[in-house]
């Protein structure tokens, strides 16, 4: 017997007995099936997951799909056309499980795909068949086999590298400014796999909430609340041509980089696809007009919002990611236990765009985080370092001497993530805490070369504190980078406080003007002669030469 024969009945085959009904022979075959799956090659292994073939359960797609640290596509074979890969992956148990509407989706999507066609992002419904979002994710990962795109992070694909605002040579880590537009009804909506139409964005939800105003609030909401998270910034593009989806670049006063139009696409139904979206630099969105699922308003719209944020979540870069447990915003299934971009929302946009103080990596971008007397506090809630060659650079002002203490400390968390994969239930655990060891650096500004105080006392994971007592005010840089050389983000918090220094002593100053003179002299010989206690210096209850040597001394000294 073959060795994949062991392990799946021929590729092919539909049928695994179970453990509860199967004989001694059956079961050994089953152990000898699980010890030597993993030894064939992972197109073999998938196909014998996919279709339950004897050893499938040791079979993990996740680990043939994108990860945490490669988008590895190795898994999908470059000689074969979408509509063949689709039929190695759906085989007749897959296909029973499928509704026949779901199975003409995915063949128009592989059939699209082999005509040239680029397919975008989806969204499902949340009752939505894991298996049907599955194949729709795998043949939209065969549209990448040929770009060779093995840097991902965080599930993330490309980033914008051209606006219609920056233009082109945008790159990892840069702040980038995108514009949006709505496209007048009846603009052409060509097939992506979901079939083709005229938008009606305007004609439905005009209908649904009363006035163009109302629901494009939400819009205006979910784009400027991914701007507040990371280094992108969004300017409604109030003009829009009616060009084409996907077929013009945004133009300022004519169109906006990312286009929003909506039209019922042919043959989904209710449910299922809720949305898709193109990657960048694209970003055209499209959502299923009149699907029951948008009924629902409540929450505020919490599931159109949500739908709107997911999807403009591939619009700037981000793929699905699993397990679907709805604490991840870019899980392929839409929940409501939550608003717009969580945690790995947040790191993955930081990554792309840089952190809301982008750009700040210079002394002349520097964010400045106040101006302060003897005291005073500053909070960086969304700050990250998104590469090992990223420098974060802050000043502040003191207009009287002052304690300074800055603090930072990681602010993200361990948690499971990974690629989308059949099941979505089951991820990768990574600590983004422990990204990079973070380091501090402060300088009074007239001398940049020279530090007042350094913070460099812990590993990656750790918190860091510099302090300094900062005699003279004036303006007082803080440089925050990483010794570490991880290619990847690490988000931080940041805390500034100021605070007031003891009293400065200067025994000598007798009058309390802040100057050492003649009045002072004057001062301590009138005290010293009516033996007031202000010109016992020495302190022993004595007026005598000794007093007058001491005062002599402090004088000399001046004050600090």
């Amino acid at each position: 017997m073959t060795l994949a024969t062991l392990s799946g009945v021929a590729l092919g085959a539909q049928q695994q007995y179970p453990v509860s009904i199967a004989s001694h022979d059956e079961l050994a075959v089953q152990e000898i099936a699980r010890s030597l799956i993993t030894s064939l090659p992972q197109e073999q292994q998938l196909l014998i997951a996919a279709n339950g073939g004897i050893g499938a359960e040791a079979v993990n797609p996740a680990a043939f799909t994108r990860n945490f640290e490669d988008r590895n596509l190795g898994h999908i074979p470059t000689d074969v056309t979408a509509i063949k890969y689709l039929g190695m992956l759906m085989g007749d148990q897959m296909r029973a499980e499928l509704t026949e509407a779901q199975i003409a989706v995915v063949t128009n999507i592989a059939t699209v795909i082999d005509e040239g066609t680029t397919v975008p992002l989806m969204c499902f419904a949340p009752d939505t068949n894991p298996k049907y979002a599955y194949l729709i994710n795998e043949l939209l990962d065969y549209q990448f086999v040929a770009d060779k795109d093995d840097n991902s992070r965080f599930q993330i694909g490309n980033r914008w590298s051209r606006t219609a605002t920056n233009g082109s040579g945008l790159t990892q880590g840069t702040p980038t400014t995108v514009t949006y537009s709505f496209a007048p009804d009846g603009s052409f909506i060509p097939n992506s796999g979901l079939g083709s139409g005229n938008s009606t964005l305007f004609a439905w939800l005009d209908a649904k909430y009363g006035s163009t105003a109302a629901w494009q609030t939400f819009f205006h909401d979910v784009f400027a609340r991914w701007g507040e998270l990371s280094g992108l910034s969004y300017a409604w593009e109030q003009n829009d041509d009616g060009v084409r989806m996907s077929s013009q670049r945004g133009v300022l006063g004519v169109r906006g980089d990312v286009r929003v139009f909506a039209f019922n696409y042919p043959g989904d139904g209710n449910g299922g696809v809720l949305a898709y979206n193109f990657f960048p630099n694209d970003g055209d969105m499209a959502l299923d007009a009149f699907d029951s699922f948008y009924n629902n308003t409540g929450g505020n719209s919490i599931r159109l919002r949500n739908v709107i944020s997911h999807e403009h979540g591939h619009g700037i870069g981000i793929f699905h990611v699993c397990p679907a447990n709805q604490t991840k915003l870019m899980e392929p299934f839409i929940s409501t236990a939550y608003t717009g971009p969580q945690l790995d929302e947040k790191l993955a946009a930081q990554r792309h765009y840089g952190d809301p103080q982008e750009p700040n990596d210079s002394i002349p971008s520097a964010t400045d985080l106040g101006t302060y007397n003897s005291s005073g506090i500053a909070v960086l809630e969304e700050a990250s370092i998104d590469d090992n060659s990223d420098i974060d650079f802050y000043t502040i002002t003191l207009t009287e001497r002052a304690q300074i203490l800055f603090s930072i400390a990681p602010n993200a968390a361990q948690y499971s993530q990974g690629p989308q994969t059949q099941s979505c239930n089951s991820a990768p655990t990574t600590n983004y805490n422990t990204m990079h060891d973070l380091r501090i650096e402060m300088f009074n500004i007239a001398d940049i070369f020279n530090p007042v105080a350094i913070a460099d006392d812990t590993v990656a994971g750790g918190s860091e504190t510099a302090t300094y007592a900062a005699e003279q005010p004036g303006d007082y840089l803080i440089i925050v980078s990483t010794n570490s050389s991880t290619n990847n983000v690490q988000r931080y918090q940041g805390t500034l406080f100021i605070s007031a220094l003891p009293p400065v002593e200067c025994p000598a100053d007798i009058n309390g003007d802040g100057q050492l003179n003649f009045f002072d002299v004057s001062a301590f010989l009138s005290a010293f002669s009516a033996q007031d206690a202000v010109a016992d210096f020495n302190g022993d209850g004595d007026f005598n030469f000794f007093d007058v040597s001491a005062f002599l001394t402090a004088f000399a000294e001046g004050c600090p």
